[in-house]
């Protein structure tokens, strides 16, 4: 059941990511863009958990586990680039000096090289939960695929990232309802939020799978939002 559900998953991330590369053409900006870019591969991360234990344990999964753990550390950070680029285009004068776009490359550049990092330095193992198989850096008691697990082996990699910017989006949602009246960005990074705060143990991370699409069509409505009602940003 679980497996079905991460398929599902797949499709709605395919669907986004119909809808947001045909707002390019009607609504460009650099921060739709930007925030385009972890869709690309959103919808592989749950269709390798969702094929998992069809395909079984073997360098093909563990090949497709890979990927998904690489475009989730490359891809994410850019999002912050986009709130960065959301901001300036939106005419906030904290926002148009050069140095500030700066430090919202550097924030994404530092998690992305910390995360890359930590993953170059850690193994893959059989991760089991329900009818699900994947490959993860950490074994615990709820992930393990049999008695003889080695519970406790590996490395954890928290997703500071993704907490961080959730907290930021949240912020940044407050903002732009406060200066210009568009809550929603606010409102549904919240309620994004909630799916992702569902403990791992209880779902096997399903929940806060399901949350990735809710978050990134809010990330994209307000691009699109702050484009219609601040203008197109100036041509390079």
């Amino acid at each position: 059941m679980f497996s079905a559900g991460y398929l599902i998953i797949a499709v709605i991330d395919i669907g986004v990511l119909i809808w947001a590369l045909r707002l390019h053409k009607t609504d460009p900006s650099t921060a739709l863009k930007l925030a385009t870019i972890p869709l690309y591969l959103l919808w592989f991360d749950n269709l390798t958990i969702g094929l998992g234990s069809t395909l079984g344990e073997g360098t093909l999964l563990l090949g497709m586990n890979t990927v998904r753990f690489l475009a989730h550390y490359i891809c994410l950070p850019m999002t912050f680039i986009a709130i960065g680029s959301m901001a300036k285009q939106a005419g906030f004068g904290w926002a148009q000096p050069k140095f500030v776009m700066a430090a919202f490359c550097l924030l994404a550049m530092y998690f992305m090289v910390h995360d890359l990092w930590l993953f170059y330095g850690a193994t893959f193992y059989p991760s089991c939960f329900a009818d699900t198989l994947r490959y993860t850096t950490y074994i615990s008691e709820f992930t393990a695929c049999g008695p003889n697990a080695d519970i406790g082996v590996g490395a954890r990699i928290p997703p500071i990232p993704a907490i961080t910017l959730s907290n930021m989006l949240i912020l940044f949602g407050i903002y732009l309802w406060w200066k210009i009246g568009y809550k929603w960005l606010f409102l549904g990074s919240l309620g994004a939020t909630a799916f992702f705060a569902v403990p791992f143990a209880s779902t096997g991370g399903i929940v806060g799978n399901i949350g990735e699409p809710v978050i990134s069509v809010v990330i994209l409505a307000a691009a699109v939002h702050i484009t219609r009602t601040c203008g197109r940003p100036a041509a390079a």
